[in-house]
């Protein structure tokens, strides 16, 4: 029987009018879907450009459909329905006018497996393991912050020239009608530990430092995914920012 996982996801829109995330959970059985688990997806629609909601919608259905009826190895179901998401985003863009050209999202796609997280993803959004009062990122960045934090590194800029950048938040890839550039596949188990809480997240969350982030999380640690997303959700609505981006949170429970 395949044991019960504690999954929940919640978004609000911040100030924004529309909301450009977007997110879906597929539970798994190996009867149906060849292993037992759950797949969670969550994508951020580029802001900006027409149609971002949408972008996000069909990359996220897309991926799940495709992976929940194929067939192979985890990583061959992983590539696969990232490649199949990118052909319906295309295939969308196709149907409207050169407007909708630049439409584009991120992708985060998690499978929680009994060996551990498997993830295949593209952009900023992000994935991250709270584990011993303490708040990790686990997936890679597409955007160019990593970047100039490496030149902040070297010496080649401040801490504060990379901060006030006009490019920090300029996605190096993403799923877009551009060639795909880069992508982080891991489909080797990232083992977990009995208490560990995942969460995938859209950027608009990067508004709370990790240290704010590992507070909630610690205040709320023994209360359910739901609970625990709402909680993040409410500190974002708390600050109160005239600018703030949408935000989605996914979470889920090891236990």
């Amino acid at each position: 029987m395949r044991p019960e996982i504690d999954f929940a996801g919640r978004q609000v829109h911040g100030s924004r009018e529309t909301q450009d995330d977007y997110y879906g959970f597929c539970p798994l059985s190996a009867d149906t879907d060849g292993l037992d688990g759950l797949l969670l997806v969550l994508a951020d629609g580029m802001g900006g450009y027409k149609g971002g909601g949408t972008a996000s919608r069909i990359v996220v259905e897309s991926f799940i459909e495709h992976f929940c009826f194929s067939r192979g190895t985890l990583r061959e179901r992983m590539l696969g329905s990232l490649h199949a998401s990118r052909r319906s985003l295309l295939e969308e863009i196709a149907r409207h006018d050169e407007s909708f050209g630049h439409m584009g999202s991120t992708l985060v796609a998690v499978v929680r497996s009994p060996q551990g997280l498997h993830w295949v993803s593209v952009g900023d959004s992000g994935l991250y393991l709270f584990r011993d009062g303490v708040v990790q990122r686990v997936n890679a960045d597409h955007s160019m912050a990593p970047l100039l934090a490496d030149q902040v590194a070297r010496g080649e800029m401040t801490a504060e020239e990379a901060a006030h950048h006009p490019d920090r938040h300029a996605l190096r890839s993403a799923i877009a009608a551009r060639p795909l550039f880069e992508f982080e596949l891991r489909d080797q188990p990232f083992e977990l530990q009995r208490g560990d809480i995942v969460y995938a997240a859209t950027d608009g969350l990067a508004s709370l430092t990790d240290e704010e982030v590992a507070e909630r999380m610690q205040t709320n640690a023994r209360e359910s995914a739901e609970h625990i997303a709402t909680a993040l959700l409410i500190a974002i609505n708390e600050l109160g920012r005239k600018r703030q981006d949408n935000t989605t949170v996914a979470v889920i429970r090891n236990e």
